[in-house]
């Protein structure tokens, strides 16, 4: 009777070892998000969805535009894209991967409110955040009157030489800034030619663009709200405008990669970006959310999106590359 009962107790405790072994080695679901946000947005993001998703590993890979889009293009020639979510800020990037078959069609519960022209017609792809694109200044050496109010500030010849921007080959939205430019019967070509003789300098990342003017290196520059709010909130002498002819609204869109393992896991964080938390996380760090159910503070983003500068995508998939030669061209 007292073996049945040690035999018993053994089978006890191995039962819940073994338990508790499948328990510990069982795998979590994972996903991965190719971005071109900034770090401190996605940090917040991770974290906020781990804590409501401990089950799901969640990482992220975080660089420009271009360097994502490298990134992808290098892994899908090598046999398979290790991403399962993409979300860069230029929308008619997803055009293109549309075209490509690289997107699966998904429609989150989570879009319902968000206006349809930030979502494909065909539910591959969704406006996940709004990217606004201004003038960012110095408010050291650039006061009073000289406070830039329009894009033709830019032009001003006490600025010459002392402006500069991102080189689009290198930044989604303002590849997408210069196309609104382009487009535009109020500015187009002549406006970069005009931005060229004023001394418009270069640089390849959307950050640097806003560094060299808290540095002081640089007195203007076309810039990233978010990135310039960043600035500003760390101390930096920077200040932000979006100009009253209307700024460069890109409507940034997240999509799930065609054929990814991780599917389940990838609309589940699709969904949470999505959703009205998810959004509150991102404006925490600076991001104007894409759910107009969300009220921010000292902006009217009724009219600032009204007001907006407007881009044909599909032509702008089409003259693309044209449009880099000639900006560089003209930039030499």
């Amino acid at each position: 009777m007292i073996l049945v009962k040690k035999a018993f107790l053994v089978l006890c405790v191995l039962s819940v070892l073994l338990v508790s072994a499948i328990a510990v080695g069982a795998p979590k679901m994972k996903v991965m998000l190719y971005s071109s946000m900034k770090d401190s947005q996605l940090d917040a993001l991770q974290k906020a969805f781990t804590k409501k998703y401990p089950d799901i590993a969640f990482d992220y890979y975080t660089a420009g535009t271009g360097k994502v889009l490298t990134k992808l293009a290098a892994e899908q020639q090598a046999g398979g894209i290790a991403a399962d979510l993409i979300w860069v800020g230029e929308p008619t990037n997803y055009v293109e991967f549309k075209q490509q078959g690289l997107l699966e069609k998904y429609v989150s519960p989570e879009a319902k409110t968000i206006d349809d022209i930030y979502k494909d017609k065909d539910g591959y792809y969704c406006g996940a955040r709004i990217v606004g694109l201004g003038i960012a200044y110095n408010t050291n050496t650039v006061k009073g009157n000289d406070i830039p109010k329009d894009w033709a500030d830019l032009l001003n010849p006490k600025f010459k030489g002392f402006l500069g921007m991102t080189d689009p080959a290198f930044s989604g939205t303002t590849l997408y800034t210069v196309a609104a430019f382009v487009q535009s019967p109020k500015y187009g070509y002549d406006f970069l030619k005009a931005l060229k003789a004023n001394g418009v300098k270069l640089v390849q990342g959307s950050s640097d663009s806003v560094t060299k003017v808290g540095s002081g290196e640089w007195d203007l520059s076309i810039a990233v709200d978010y990135i310039a709010k960043d600035q500003m909130d760390q101390g930096s002498p920077v200040g932000f405008v979006y100009p009253s002819g209307g700024a460069s609204i890109v409507a940034s869109p997240i999509a799930i990669v065609k054929g990814t393992k991780n599917l389940e896991a990838a609309k589940i964080l699709y969904d949470y970006i999505l959703s009205l938390e998810g959004q509150k996380v991102l404006v925490e760090a600076n991001t104007i959310p894409i759910r107009k159910e969300i009220e921010l503070p000292g902006l009217d983003l009724e009219k600032l999106l009204s007001n907006a500068l407007t881009v044909d995508d599909y032509r702008l998939v089409a003259e693309k590359d044209s449009m880099l030669d000639k900006f560089h061209e003209i930039m030499r």
